[in-house]
C-alpha cells in the first residue's frame, strides 16, 4: 500500500518559514554566549593595552627627567646615554 504525500506550495512556504524561524530562534538563543566570549577577549586586551601604556608612560617620564637634568647642569651624559639604549630597545620590541 503506497501513499502519496503532497504538499500544496502554501503548506511548503508555511514548513519553510517555519524552519526559518526556528533557526532563527536558536541562533538568537545562542548569541550572548558567543557575545560574552568576544567581551572577555576584548576586556583582555584593553587590560594588556593599558598595562602597556602605563609602561610606556614611565618610560617617557624618566626619559623627560634625563633631558631636564641634562639641560639644568649640563652633564648627566651617561643616563642620557642610558636613555637613549632603552628607547632603541623599545623602537625595535614595537615594530617586531
Amino acid at each position: 500500500m503506497q501513499t502519496d504525500i503532497t504538499f500544496s506550495m502554501s503548506q511548503l512556504f508555511w514548513l519553510v518559514g517555519g524552519l526559518t524561524a526556528i533557526g532563527a530562534f536558536i541562533k538568537w538563543a545562542l548569541s550572548p554566549v558567543h557575545k560574552l566570549d568576544d567581551h572577555e577577549k576584548r576586556i583582555g586586551a584593553l587590560e594588556t593595552a593599558t598595562e602597556q601604556r602605563k609602561e610606556t608612560d614611565l618610560f617617557m617620564m624618566e626619559s623627560m627627567n634625563a633631558i631636564v637634568n641634562h639641560m639644568i647642569d649640563g652633564n648627566s651624559t651617561a643616563e642620557l646615554k642610558r636613555v637613549r639604549d632603552k628607547y632603541q630597545s623599545e623602537i625595535i620590541r614595537h615594530h617586531q
